[in-house]
């Protein structure tokens, strides 16, 4: 054969060894071989570089040279076809890894696996004696014997497993996964298919090489499951291999590190501070575990996911963990002790599906359980947030939602001058919910805006009943959720409800709590702006309990300033807590904003407010929250006893 010759016949094969190098470079660069699939993927390519660098001996030295270059292109074809009669079995368990069920196979599933390919090495082994797979004819030429199409079938068992597995766990794999594994096995099946039906065509191991560069570029590229800022996988990557998880049936211990003051370091440090606290847990996080294990849940919580059902394993690391957040840590410049609590469980013993370990990560948790680990009943504030979610939606459907009204009352003269809506929740199966419980619920299921908007159909719907015009109401208050006011078309939406009902926006007063109003204040003054253009007044919600309160009120155009009920209370006990409400009074005044204070119960506090000269007065000293009825009758009562004390004094 000549040089030229040689050389084609050789091309495919130096293609694909170009091929399989170029994949196990950018793999070995890119560092993605901490998981058993990555670790099989390159076996993978190694095998079929090591399959085409021995094809390509055998087309060089077959033919040439004599009995030597004879003994070398056999000992080549001997050693191509020991490896690649090992290329469909780890093809086949390379995709029940990437569909997630090779960690379900027993020993005695993965000794009947390989059964198959243990024959097609025997014969191959015993080939020198035997001449079962190949031999040569008295002119020294290759010849296929019966043994050889035993390995194909082979090869055909194993695609076929491998196919069928995808087929079984179809949800288990992403679209795109799923569209590549049938793609490539379809590829390798046509490269078997024509070298067993044209020898000298020479396309097999370059179909195969074809395929593992589909497989590096569609399944092995993780780019897109890496969270940049952390190193860490991403929810995105956290949601998927949980399905996979739990479809392929597997047990799997699941860790929680929730960071609970990196708001308040977010705050005070900033961005850069955060970030670096952030890269640092993770950082130690891959000490203990695997990458793999690894993801970022969200801003401020790292889930773990551990396969097998060893509880014991994951408690000592969750305890481990929870020990290491009693020193400092890196934060760029600076250094500072970070408080987390975590949590731990099994699925699907604690966790039967993917959103309930979801809701782990995204659920708030009881700042008093910070030093210890949850587990087990523990969690049964996981239950208990569940339930009240679930209350949530049978509300919707159900409508047992309830709009329940607290009378605000002017200064000096004590009259009733209007009043805040405020929602209740009358559950069948959990009874009354407090609001402090299922906004926060209703905020995390994303079903805020409908209570939202409910809220506002019932109180504009009270209003155009004439009712409130008729007691010498001024208006009514109704609460919202930042996350209402940042959504697109949020203004908008508020305007035609009340348009809808014919009602003077004047009339409403929305209120806005001041530490959520501090998370964006370009955002929520865009949304004041325009509402306050349409007529609607603004008022801040609970001032003195948030963290920037003097940014809130500077950046924010409101009208009345609700002081917390708690600085009043500590105005009582102490001169200290006096000074904070007398400077905070006075502050609020020189800024024109009207000032409403919350909580007043005792006659004492009256007294002590009216020498404030505040403009109104909220508490149970007047009246707790009544349902619309009780309220409409309270406040006629007042009204009439007002109007004639009126006609009293005129009378006289």
């Amino acid at each position: 054969m000549s040089s030229m010759a040689t050389l084609h016949y050789c091309s495919f094969y130096i293609c694909a060894s170009l091929l399989c190098v170029s994949c196990l470079c950018y793999t070995l660069i890119q560092g993605r071989t901490a998981r058993r699939q990555n670790q099989l993927y390159i076996l993978l390519l190694l095998n079929m570089l090591f399959c085409a660098l021995s094809s390509t001996a055998v087309a060089f030295f077959e033919g040439k040279f004599g009995p030597e270059a004879h003994l070398i292109a056999d000992t080549a074809r001997f050693v191509s076809l020991v490896f690649h009669a090992s290329l469909p079995p780890m093809f086949g368990y390379y995709v029940l890894l990437v569909c997630g069920n090779a960690w379900q196979l027993s020993y005695r599933g993965l000794t009947l696996y390989a059964l198959p390919f243990l024959i097609t090495e025997l014969l191959i082994l015993l080939n020198p004696l035997t001449g079962w797979v190949y031999y040569y004819d008295s002119t020294f030429q290759y010849c296929r014997s019966w043994g050889i199409y035993t390995i194909y079938a082979a090869a055909f068992f194993y695609m076929m497993v491998g196919l069928l597995n995808l087929f079984r766990y179809w949800r288990a794999v992403t679209s795109a996964k799923r569209n590549a594994l049938v793609f490539f096995i379809a590829l390798v099946a046509i490269g078997i298919f024509v070298q067993v039906a044209w020898r000298d065509i020479q396309i097999e191991l370059f179909t195969d090489a074809l395929a593992g560069l589909g497989l590096m570029l569609s399944i092995e590229d993780e780019d897109d499951r890496i969270d940049m800022a952390t190193g860490a996988y991403n929810r995105r990557a956290l949601a998927f291999d949980l399905k996979n998880f739990i479809t392929t049936e597997q047990v799997f211990q699941v860790i929680g590190v929730r960071i609970t003051d990196l708001p308040t370091v977010h705050r005070v440090m900033g961005s850069s501070a955060s970030d670096a606290f952030l890269r640092s847990v993770a950082d130690y996080l891959r000490t203990l575990l695997p990458p793999y294990c690894i993801y970022y849940a969200n801003p401020s919580t790292y889930i773990i996911l551990i396969r097998g059902d060893d509880e014991n394993q994951a408690a000592e690391i969750a305890a481990e963990i929870l020990e290491r957040f009693d020193k400092k840590w890196n934060g760029g410049k600076v250094e500072s002790l970070l408080h987390a609590a975590v949590t731990r469980g099994v699925s699907p013993k604690n966790f039967p599906s993917r959103e309930d370990v979801l809701f782990m990560a995204d659920s708030p948790i009881p700042v008093k359980d910070e030093k210890q680990v949850l587990a087990g009943r523990d969690l049964s504030y996981l239950l208990r947030r569940l339930e009240v979610e679930r209350a949530l939606h049978r509300g919707l459907e159900e409508h047992t939602f309830e709009v329940y009204y607290q009378p605000v009352y002017e200064m000096p003269s004590l009259r009733m001058n209007s009043a805040e809506a405020l929602l209740r929740l009358h559950d069948r199966v959990l009874g009354n919910i407090p609001p402090t419980e299922f906004i926060p619920a209703a905020e995390q299921a994303g079903i805020v805006e409908d209570l939202g908007d409910f809220v506002l159909e019932e109180v504009c719907a009270f209003i155009a009943e004439g009712v409130p015009d008729e007691l010498g109401l001024d208006g009514i208050g109704v609460n919202l959720s930042v996350l209402q006011c940042i959504q697109p078309g949020f203004a908008t939406r508020m305007k035609e409800i009340v348009a809808r009902y014919g009602v003077n926006p004047a009339k409403i007063n929305f209120e806005i709590t001041e530490s959520v109003a501090a998370n964006d204040y370009h955002a929520l003054d865009a949304v004041i702006r325009e509402l306050k253009e349409g007529g609607f007044t603004f008022a801040m919600d609970d001032y003195g309990t948030g963290y920037s309160n003097m940014q809130s009120i500077f950046s924010l155009d409101f009208d009345l300033v609700k002081i917390d009920k708690g600085i009043l209370w500590s105005a009582e006990k102490n001169s200290i807590g006096r000074a904070i409400l007398d400077n905070s009074v006075r502050m609020i005044r020189e800024m024109h904003r009207k000032i409403l204070v919350e909580g007043v119960e005792t006659e004492e506090q009256i007294h002590l407010l009216a020498k404030l000269s505040v403009d109104y007065l909220q508490g149970f000293y007047f009246s707790k929250p009544l349902p619309k009825d009780e309220f409409v009758a309270l406040a006629r009562s007042q009204h009439e006893e007002g109007q004639t004390i009126k006609d009293q004094g005129a009378t006289s």
